[in-house]
């Protein structure tokens, strides 16, 4: 399924609960991806991974479900790969005329829409300039972009070796995540020095 990739786009969405719970298609469907990489020689595929805007909520209906979207981010930012996280905002809720694309970073803004478009998590794979950043996606009103590139150019790229985005609440200790998650992490760092 990975062998030979040169890039491979990662949008995961679980229903919620038992066996498409957010745990076992959010985050397991990305630990096992990148486990199946680690297990080829040689393979370094760039990595496109959709969550969710509001990823570092800690207080909300959605709060279990971007918990682990936000575990499956750490993952990705462990894994030693060169990776763009795509956080868009709700993709069905566009007006006529909202086409001019918005990135953000810090996940604050919360309640806003994304419009499908070429720059979604794809799109992040062919400008280098989003190597190593994560972003927020919305649309306002307005035309589409003639160049990502300088859109991308324009974020902060995530400090190297941190498990969260740069401008993120620092609101998810990894001390008191469940020993299981950071045994993946370990395992994933473990990996991606070797």
């Amino acid at each position: 399924m990975v062998a030979g990739a040169d890039a491979m786009v990662l949008t995961l969405g679980s229903f919620g609960t038992g066996a498409s719970s957010p745990e076992t298609v959010d985050y397991a469907g990305v630990r096992n991806v990148l486990t199946a990489l680690a297990s080829l020689d040689g393979a370094r595929p760039r990595v496109a991974l959709m969550t969710s805007i509001g990823a570092t909520t800690r207080s909300s209906s959605y709060g279990h479900l971007l918990e682990w979207k936000r575990r499956s981010e750490r993952l990705v930012r462990a894994s030693g790969l060169t990776f763009t996280i795509v956080r868009p905002g709700w993709f069905d809720m566009n007006g006529p005329d909202e086409h001019q694309l918005v990135f953000l970073q810090g996940d604050r803004r919360r309640t806003c829409r994304a419009r499908r478009h070429r720059t979604g998590p794809g799109g992040a794979l062919t400008a280098l300039e989003a190597a190593g950043r994560t972003f927020e996606l919305v649309a306002e009103q307005g035309a589409a972009p003639s160049d990502l590139g300088s859109l991308f150019a324009a974020l902060d790229q995530d400090p190297p070796g941190s498990l969260d985005a740069v401008r993120d609440e620092a609101n998810m200790p990894l001390d008191a995540e469940p020993q299981r998650v950071r045994d993946d992490l370990d395992a994933v760092r473990e990996r991606a020095a070797a």
